[in-house]
């Protein structure tokens, strides 16, 4: 007949099972565990891999990876008394050495996120803001950079003893009011106006001086072509000039060179023998005499 067991030892035998299963405990990479033992926390973590524990202890897994946390639409005053919205990233992560404190003193990763990172966030922006003269100067790469550098220091030194080491702030998203957006919408669409008022005057300007250039090019080549008729009726004036002194001098040479014995030469040469028809009488009567027609 067979015995039936007894239940205390059922009991047992699953009291050491349970015992078994929560004697040992494993830990995901990027991570640690955080043991307490009736509420009080063990000073030490536990690092990746697998750890042999005492079963009595419960865990808290901390994510030691880089992590970035976005805080969305954020109002922020400049001292025009306007607020402008915009999106915060806060990339960091946690000191794991310091995860034990961190438990302690403010509990799991979101805890920390929204007791400590999320207040100062918001209350460091909200102070940066302030050192912004116009709205739309968040607009500008400078105005960005000096927030972002405010943001790291503040948080950084805020955090850090907390356990929590800031890696880097980034802005995104910048919504200016309404009104200043307008503005800026205006001032942009006057600036692109004169931009391009200013091409077209450029193009204006280029034209009258390709005109002025080709006015100068015409009267350079109407003083080239009067001076080329200059030169040219120079010449020719010279030329009839001197054809005019060589004329007079051989008329010159030509009139001291005739004598009465060179004309009664040539009237000997061309006379052909016959006597002239009428002669003119010397006397003071100035009788004419018709001669008979002379015969060879």
């Amino acid at each position: 007949m067979n015995k039936q067991i007894p239940i205390t030892s059922i009991a047992i035998v699953a009291l050491v099972l349970i015992v078994l299963m929560n004697s040992y405990t494993t830990v995901r990479a990027g991570h640690n565990k955080v043991a307490t033992l009736f509420g009080d926390v063990q000073k030490e973590a536990y690092g990746e891999g697998f750890h042999i524990v005492n079963p009595l202890l419960k865990f808290t897994s901390f994510d030691l990876r880089q992590l970035t946390y976005t805080w969305d639409k954020i109002h922020v005053p400049s001292q025009d008394k306007l607020k402008s919205t915009m999106d915060v990233s806060v990339t960091f992560r946690l000191d794991p050495v310091r995860t034990p404190t961190i438990l302690q003193q403010t509990g799991r990763l979101e805890d920390v996120v929204s007791k400590h990172i999320t207040p100062k966030v918001r209350s460091l922006l909200r102070e940066a803001g302030k050192t912004v003269a116009k709205s739309q100067d968040f607009y500008l790469d400078t105005v960005q950079q000096e927030l972002q550098f405010y943001m790291e220091d503040g948080l950084k030194s805020y955090l850090e003893p907390k356990g929590v080491l800031v890696q880097a702030v980034l802005f995104r998203d910048i919504t200016l009011p309404q009104v200043v957006t307008s503005a800026v919408i205006q001032t942009k669409e006057r600036q692109e106006q004169l931009e391009r008022e200013k091409a077209q005057l450029n193009i204006v300007e280029q034209q009258a001086q390709q005109q002025v250039k080709q006015a100068e090019a015409r009267e350079q080549a109407a003083i080239a072509d009067a001076n080329a008729k200059r030169t040219h009726a120079d010449a020719e004036a010279y030329r009839i000039l001197k054809e005019a002194q060589a004329q007079a001098n051989a008329n010159k040479v030509l009139a001291q060179s005739i004598t009465s014995e060179l004309i009664e030469y040539n009237s000997v040469q061309r006379w052909n023998g016959s006597y002239p028809q009428t002669l003119l009488s010397g006397d003071a009567g100035g009788v004419i005499l018709s001669l008979p027609n002379a015969t060879k």
